[in-house]
């Protein structure tokens, strides 16, 4: 009779200490995991050389000028059929998830298609998705050299007609900081909201 009395004890003991176990595991995984945010950091920063390029408004635009801003830059042009709209429509989302830290943000639009993205054609390009975006083109020359510095490539695809072609080019988003070094870069097609919350980390000196 004791034996079973102390083999029933033994049994409850074990069963409790099971549900126990259950219940700190389940503290454990309380809720699903963050989502990790988006973008490649560089750690240590990248330190890039400054740029001079001509703006959407026809005068000279130095990266150096937007020193004290965190500073978004996609490298592509006017006639591109997908990439590029897509990022900047993104562009646009991102500045409206950072609400009152957008003021800290610039949004720069460069055109490796120098020999059709005129200032003007920019202007109406950039303007279209938000008035404050950034619009700059240049030539071949000085869009290879500031390519350097990001590993930008891009590449004519030419048809019968010399003035009507595609450009293949990189499709990544770049961050550059307050001090004008490289931060992050973020692939194609990355999630708005954790873009803006990467950034917004930036703007706080994080």
């Amino acid at each position: 009779m004791q034996r079973s009395r102390f083999l029933l004890l033994i049994t409850l003991a074990l069963l409790v200490s099971v549900l126990l176990a259950a219940c700190g595991s389940s503290g454990d995984d309380a809720g699903p995991s963050p989502t990790p945010l988006p973008g490649t950091i560089l750690d240590p920063p990248k330190e890039v050389a400054d740029f001079t390029l001509t703006d959407h408004t026809g005068q000279p635009f130095s990266l150096s000028d937007l020193r004290g801003k965190v500073v978004m830059l996609f490298f592509g042009y006017t006639n591109c059929p997908d990439v590029c709209p897509t990022t900047l429509a993104e562009f646009k989302q991102v500045k409206a998830q950072l609400g009152e830290d957008a003021d800290q943000v610039a949004f720069v639009f460069v055109s490796v298609d120098g020999a059709r993205d005129t200032p003007e054609r920019l202007a109406a390009y950039v303007h279209a998705f938000d008035p404050d975006f950034i619009g700059l083109t240049g030539d071949d020359a000085a869009m290879r050299t500031v390519g350097q510095d990001y590993g930008i490539f891009y590449q004519r695809v030419s048809y019968d007609n010399p003035d009507n072609y595609l450009v293949d080019h990189t499709a990544s988003s770049f961050v550059v900081d307050q001090e004008g070094r490289y931060r992050i870069v973020f692939p194609y097609q990355s999630d708005p909201a954790g873009m803006a919350e990467q950034i917004r980390r930036l703007v706080a000196g994080q």
